[in-house]
């Protein structure tokens, strides 16, 4: 028998309230490590990028023994290319590692001032760059990251500029000078982008700027020093799925993380070869559900940390331009009701179990058990799924419109980066 939705509409105005998702202020907890000093599998020697896939698998840099290793979320070696030398597949000092919409792998070389591309299991694809300040040749490249378009971008360090790629090397712009103004930089060396495809370059001044997809200028913060907000040496950075920035405050020996606006939220680590501390770190990478990895370069290790005060719900009873899950995202459900090819709970269309999966998880936030199968890594917007079960990860795309910039909902939450859509599930 079909509900009557008029009804269901009014008995949730009347018992769901509102509850607050993790608000920030408490770093995350050590979980694991892996890697030493050495030339075996899974040993490093000075590691610098770091990069996740859609699938969890952990890809790094291993910039001194000059090759790419993959892993497991949970440190299980899994696979190794590269070898000292110039060419196709070989390595001179790889610094930057990014991954494009579609699971290809882009290294960025120091030593011999190009990027390669290749497949997630190592098979060279493509290569570009040369010594040179002309559009498509570098001078010290460095960090490396790809935006959900397949663009990628290459900070050219003793340039001070960012220069900007399609997915098979075609030059499409570039952007910066030497100075300390708006745009202008001093040693560039880290680069993330956001969903909303914002692009953060972490200064040597030491900074970080954030710019448009096309590298106009938005804001800037930051200062030499040690408190929060202030940095020495910022190396590398990461973006998460809501737009949060992390930065590895190599010389301070710490992370920080900043909303997209530059509002600090939390920092932790020190000097120190122990559980949570760090010696020199290069890299930061925050993968899915709260998880954020660092690239531990001095320590020749790679952290793993995890936040634990989630949700299992972005709680939220009244939906507003913050995309929260509530009463907008419910009466969106009730149109896809019982409809043909959603992704749902119960394998058979959105149905009472969906509807009963959102009231468990509806007001506020209680905190999850080992056995949650979602869970939300936010103060506001995105929740992130469990592979296993909703077939997400990566980021959400953005949209034009009136939704534009505002929480997953129905197909959105189904999305995959690298994979078709599954339409239809609120959750």
């Amino acid at each position: 028998m079909r509900l009557q939705r008029p009804a269901w509409i009014l008995t949730l105005s009347l018992v769901l309230h509102p509850g607050n998702a993790w608000a920030g202020g408490d770093p995350p907890d050590f979980v694991l490590q892996w890697g030493s000093l050495g030339t075996g599998d899974g040993e490093f020697s000075g590691p610098h990028g770091i990069e996740v896939d859609s699938d969890g698998n952990v890809y790094v840099a291993d910039t001194g023994n000059n090759r790419v290793q993959k892993f497991t979320s949970d440190g299980f070696f899994l696979a190794k290319w590269g070898s000292p030398g110039a060419g196709p597949g070989q390595f001179n000092h790889p610094h930057g590692i990014g991954i494009g919409p579609l699971g290809n792998i882009y290294v960025a070389e120091t030593g011999n001032n190009r990027v390669q591309k290749f497949t997630p299991d190592g098979i060279f694809i493509t290569r570009w760059g040369s010594l040179g300040n002309g559009d498509g040749q570098f001078q010290h490249t460095h960090g490396l990251t790809v935006d959900d378009n397949g663009s990628v971008f290459v900070v050219d360090r003793d340039l001070n500029r960012v220069q900007k790629f399609t997915c098979d090397g075609t030059f499409i712009t570039s952007w910066g000078s030497p100075g300390v103004g708006d745009g202008e930089f001093t040693s560039p060396n880290g680069i993330a982008v956001d969903g909303d495809l914002n692009v953060f370059v972490a200064d040597s001044s030491p900074r970080i700027q954030k710019f448009t997809n096309n590298g106009v200028f938005i804001l800037s913060w930051g200062s030499a020093g040690a408190g929060q907000g202030q940095f020495n040496f910022p190396r590398g950075l990461s973006t998460d799925d809501i737009g949060n920035l992390f930065v590895a405050d190599r010389n301070n020996h710490r992370m920080q993380m900043f909303t997209g606006t530059g509002v600090f939220l939390t920092s932790w680590g020190s000097f120190g070869a122990g559980e949570g501390q760090f010696n020199l770190p290069y890299a930061v990478r925050a993968g899915a559900r709260g998880v954020v990895y660092v690239n531990d370069s001095s320590n020749h290790r790679l952290q793993k940390f995890a936040f634990t005060a989630l949700c299992p719900w972005d709680c939220d009873s009244a939906e507003s331009a913050d995309g929260n899950v509530g009463i907008v995202d419910f009466l969106a459900l009730l149109t896809q009701w019982g409809g043909p090819g959603s992704c749902d709970f119960d394998g058979a269309g959105v149905g009472i179990t969906d509807f009963l999966e959102l009231l468990a998880h509806w007001g506020p936030c209680p905190q999850p058990s080992t056995s949650t199968t979602s869970s939300i890594y936010s103060q506001h917007r995105v929740a992130v799924r469990s592979r296993s079960r909703y077939g997400y990860s990566g980021r959400v795309p953005r949209t034009s419109g009136a939704t534009a910039g505002r929480g997953p909902s129905l197909a959105r939450q189904c999305h995959r980066r690298g994979a078709r859509c599954r339409s239809g599930s609120l959750l």
